[in-house]
């Protein structure tokens, strides 16, 4: 496995993969297609902010992560996992990925509103959940809001996986 910049030809094979990993949750039709504006990926986020693929031995993408590059704070703004590689560690090198970026570009905290099923593998990852902020998605619904700090974490990124 490789992990690698996106390019922006890619944003329609992103956001499906985007929609299947959300569906694998177990979300129903009306859900999923309340989510879809939110889980597009366009070319032109692809082109502005970092996005890196995690691609198998074929070119095949598994997954992939973007953040959105502020400081102090980033925001870490998508990372899905095609569903039959999940627990092959794809997500933490993701993860891995996004957090070394996001130091790179100065930041000492990223954030995001994690999905519920994921809350298990980002507290893994070393994060915490800070609170709850409403889905822009469907309203009424309140995602977890999760933070891991960048200065308490070693240094580092993963260029491949195994």
């Amino acid at each position: 496995m490789l992990i690698r910049e996106a390019v922006p030809s890619e944003s329609e094979e992103l956001s499906r993969w985007a929609l299947r990993s959300k569906a694998y949750w177990g979300y129903d039709d009306d859900f999923l297609a309340a989510c879809r504006r939110d889980l597009t990926i366009t070319e032109e986020k692809l082109a502005s902010r970092p996005t890196f693929v995690v691609v198998d031995g074929e070119g095949t993408i598994r997954g992939f992560s973007q953040i959105i590059v502020s400081r102090p704070t980033a925001v870490l703004d998508y990372l899905y996992v095609d569903p039959s590689w999940m627990g092959r560690g794809l997500g933490s090198a993701l993860f891995s990925r996004a957090t070394a970026c996001a130091r790179r570009y100065g930041a000492t905290r990223l954030q995001w509103d994690a999905d519920p099923h994921a809350v298990d593998f980002y507290r893994r990852q070393g994060a915490l959940v800070m609170g709850r902020a409403e889905s822009t998605s469907v309203p009424g619904r309140f995602l977890p809001s999760m933070a891991i700090s960048l200065t308490e974490m070693p240094a580092g990124s993963v260029e491949e996986i195994t």
